[in-house]
């Protein structure tokens, strides 16, 4: 299969590795120092045993000189520039590829299907930890399983060809016929994980060890509960037992909204707590705790933007 990893920060780069096993992949990103130190050295994936693997993945520098015809274009980049990066690459590959999104937060599929022809979209996730270290350095964080399927109804043999390749390369992956349920139960773990361990900068793990961490999740998971009610989902509250058990699973992994601000970039917090306040106000429901993390990482980026242009 012809694979086209497009946003390749820690989680495309790691799965793009781990892919290239067995398929023709190319990555490409934005981040031209990544891209270079890739094509240059290889990618360095840290495994969790410690053990370094180096991978000869092929990059794409100009995407304007792009001569390439995917099977899958394999969508991994932050919420907030899935417009923009999709609706500039879908003209430079050749053919009519499969868009997966395995994307953060909610809004992916929408934005795809505002694209794309919504028969070329399908969707995911993914509890696969990464870090991105340096460029060309991605450190692997937690070894989580990965669901992918159709938009709408039961997995097709697109579907069975998809999952039975990334099993053959290592990722553990099963078919689901619930994409839209499992989006809104992944984004109920990045609402009680991300922004805390933004705020406090601390790895995954301390959500669980954390009395006052594990209280301020909780509150933001169950008033994220009754948002999706709103949407026919049914969540029941020790769906916080999960939040916890991927805090564990990935206990060293810095989660990707505590690398932005770490790395003073913009976040996808719009696409998570910030969704669920938005929603709240829609539906009259009091959202206090997801609306106080909002603001604080907000003003968390706000403060190293005017850094930033001072």
């Amino acid at each position: 299969m012809k694979i086209f990893v497009l946003g390749a920060g820690a989680l495309g780069s790691l799965l793009g590795a781990r892919l290239s096993k067995n398929n023709e992949v190319i990555l490409y990103s934005t981040n031209k120092e990544h891209m270079h130190k890739i094509k240059q050295d290889g990618l360095k994936i840290e495994n969790l045993d410690g053990k370094i693997q180096t991978y000869n993945v092929e990059v794409v520098l100009d995407p304007e000189k792009l001569n390439f015809a995917p099977d899958l274009v394999l969508v991994t980049l932050k919420t907030y520039a899935t417009y923009n990066g999709v609706n500039y690459i879908k003209n430079k590959l050749k053919g009519d590829p499969v868009y997966l999104t395995l994307q953060n937060g909610i809004g992916n599929v929408e934005v795809l299907c505002d694209l794309l022809p919504s028969n070329r979209v399908i969707a995911g996730i993914t509890a696969q930890g990464a870090t991105y270290v340096r460029p060309g350095y991605i450190r692997h964080g937690g070894d989580g399983v990965t669901y992918i399927g159709e938009i709408n109804g039961e997995p097709t043999e697109r579907i069975h060809k998809i999952v039975e390749n990334f099993n053959q390369c290592k990722i553990k992956c099963f078919e689901t016929n619930e994409t839209n349920k499992l989006i809104w139960q992944k984004l109920l773990i990045n609402i009680g994980i991300n922004p805390i361990t933004a705020i406090a900068q601390v790895r995954n793990g301390f959500i669980a060890k954390s009395e006052y961490a594990r209280q301020i999740a909780k509150l933001a998971v169950n008033e994220a509960i009754l948002i999706a009610q709103k949407f026919g989902l049914d969540f029941k509250e020790d769906v916080f037992d999960q939040v916890l058990d991927v805090a564990k699973k990935t206990e060293k992994n810095i989660s990707s909204m505590h690398q932005d601000v770490k790395n003073k970039k913009p976040t996808e917090i719009d696409a998570i707590n910030g969704a669920i306040v938005k929603y709240g106000e829609k539906f009259q429901i009091p959202t206090p705790v997801n609306n106080t993390l909002t603001c604080l990482i907000k003003l968390i980026e706000q403060k190293y933007m005017e850094e930033q242009n001072e």
